[in-house]
């Protein structure tokens, strides 16, 4: 087993990996020729709450320092702590240049970062940084399964993440959970009930990604008519700690199922790559 890559975009794999620690503080990382995966499943995340995550390698490592060789048809999975990896990456922002690379120190699997950095004076200055891992087996992998989810109920382009944060915080002290709701007339509604008190914040005039052509021939319901999950309010706003790479996002909600997040890294239809978020739904 061989890997070593030259990084490229290190604030965007930071900011990947930072989303990601908000809510675990374990994740796997998976290294192929073509594709680049963070997974958080659903055993190493309170609630349930699950990522599978997918850049293009080439949007994060140089194509022609890309030395990714395996006996599991040349992919590569990790398992890595989230604190000690962004700390590594941390160091790698503004970096001349970040070669990552697969090694040992005794018997034990790790990451060493070699960063390259220039003086004032011009001279060049390295710095190693080595992040302890867990290689796992083509056994464990199999058994790691994207969750299955029923066809969506409604799809809705979202506010940007940080707008929807600070109204998710007012509700924060008031509720443990949050109903996120959306129909096919292009509203997204927020809300809030315990005891006596309903808070509810409603967006219009948001746009609907194509699936939702898909969604309207299936069910026949009005237009108006809002479907809903009630969701963990800590895990809601763990996952809105991804706004510090959104783009653009999506939720698509399994009425009392779960709701699904895409956050695209990079533009939308430059497919550089997404994270997507599974919040399982409360029992009400």
């Amino acid at each position: 087993m061989r890997l070593r890559v030259s990084l490229t975009d290190s604030k965007t794999l930071h900011g990947m990996i930072q989303s990601v620690g908000k809510i675990a503080n374990k994740c796997i990382i998976r290294f192929s020729q073509s594709t680049f995966d963070i997974i958080v499943t659903g055993s190493d995340a309170p609630e349930g709450v699950q990522i599978w995550s997918q850049v293009m390698t080439n949007a994060l490592f140089k194509p022609d320092v890309l030395r990714i060789e395996s006996n599991f048809n040349d992919q590569i999975n990790l398992e890595v702590a989230t604190e000690t990896f962004l700390h590594a990456l941390k160091s790698s922002i503004n970096a001349v240049d970040v070669i990552i690379r697969l090694a040992k120190r005794d018997r034990d699997p790790l990451l060493n970062f070699t960063i390259g950095n220039s003086t004032v004076n011009g001279a060049r200055l390295e710095i190693s940084q080595e992040v302890l891992i867990r290689v796992l087996r083509p056994a464990e992998i199999s058994r790691i399964r994207e969750p299955e989810c029923p066809v969506p109920d409604a799809c809705i382009y979202l506010p940007r993440l940080h707008k929807i944060r600070r109204v998710a915080e007012r509700m924060q002290s008031l509720s443990d959970t949050i109903t996120v709701s959306a129909n096919r007339a292009h509203e997204l509604k927020l809300s809030i009930e315990k005891d006596e008190v309903k808070i509810e914040t409603t967006w219009r005039d948001l746009d609907h990604p194509d699936l939702e052509i898909m969604t309207q021939a299936r069910h026949g319901r009005a237009e108006s008519e809002y479907r809903s999950v009630r969701l963990d309010m800590k895990s809601f706003m763990r996952f809105l700690s991804s706004s510090v790479v959104e783009t653009k996002s999506i939720t698509s909600i399994c009425e009392n199922h779960c709701a699904i997040f895409y956050v695209y890294i990079g533009e939308e239809d430059s497919g550089s790559g997404v994270m997507t978020f599974f919040l399982p739904a409360v029992e009400v």
